[in-house]
């Protein structure tokens, strides 16, 4: 079954393909995308076990493989050639591993939004599946708008507002909480690869895929991560005032932006 995909903008221009977060879906996007639509081909994914994507499963063992092959599946369906790919958070996540395993020449740039680049230890991955197993219990047998709300209680969303989190919690009703579980397990950051690696390896390439990492401010464990990144690996890193985990809702006029000037830099 196919990724759902929504499409803004006329498809002679360049194309910019939207990965959104966990919890999310297409209409995360709109309002970037209000301000893009008229110079870029914008699309959007659901990914499997959100949005219009929700009845797809991924396989527990081999989670970032399957996204790979029905991202590039969405893509060839729209025939989509090169393009810039954008990911938040889980989207981002999904959007570095999909670079490194695919060698995509049509691939031209990738702008990561607040996306962890994985685990080294094998320690530091049992932890991590432990507190996402946890999660995945909570969402599979809570009521759906009890685990939302306890999800946006985590300290990396403390930025938000109670109005922020309550518009975000109601927009997130419509979740199956199985199949979010699903999707958290199969793509939990334990099971990602470590990209240190292939941002080193990256970095020295003649060809090097053009990496963008943005941060927001008040969100301070992504902030200590880009700058990580940066001393590391060199990579353009860009921080956002005033906002913390999800820039793209909460200044979407200056994320499009953003975007617009990697682009055309």
């Amino acid at each position: 079954m196919p990724l759902f995909s929504q499409t803004q903008g006329d498809p002679t221009h360049p194309t910019l393909v939207f990965l959104h977060g966990f919890l999310g879906s297409v209409n995360d996007w709109s309002e970037t995308i209000n301000h893009l639509k008229g110079s870029y081909y914008c699309v959007c994914l659901d990914l499997p076990g959100h949005g219009h994507s929700a009845s797809i499963t991924a396989p527990l063992e081999a989670g970032f493989t399957y996204c790979h092959r029905l991202i590039r599946c969405a893509l060839d369906d729209l025939k989509i050639n090169q393009y810039t790919l954008v990911g938040y958070s889980l989207g981002g996540r999904i959007a570095l591993d999909y670079a490194r395993t695919q060698n995509d020449p049509d691939l031209k740039n990738l702008i990561l939004e607040s996306a962890h680049i994985g685990l080294a230890s094998a320690e530091e991955k049992a932890q991590r599946y432990s507190h996402d197993l946890n999660w995945a219990k909570r969402f599979a047998t809570e009521n759906i708008m009890q685990s939302i709300y306890e999800w946006y209680e985590q300290t990396v969303f403390s930025d938000l507002s109670c109005s922020e989190k309550d518009r975000l919690i109601n927009s997130r009703s419509c979740n199956y909480g199985v199949c979010l579980a699903n999707m958290l397990l199969a793509t939990s950051l334990a099971r990602q690869t470590d990209m240190h690696p292939f941002l080193e390896s990256n970095h020295l390439r003649i060809t090097a895929l053009p990496i963008y990492y943005c941060f927001g401010e008040k969100d301070q464990k992504f902030k200590n991560l880009a700058k990580q990144l940066s001393i590391q690996h060199k990579l353009n890193v860009t921080q956002f005032d005033a906002v913390g985990h999800n820039i793209h809702q909460q200044a979407p006029l200056q994320y499009a932006q953003f975007i617009a000037k990697q682009i055309t830099t």
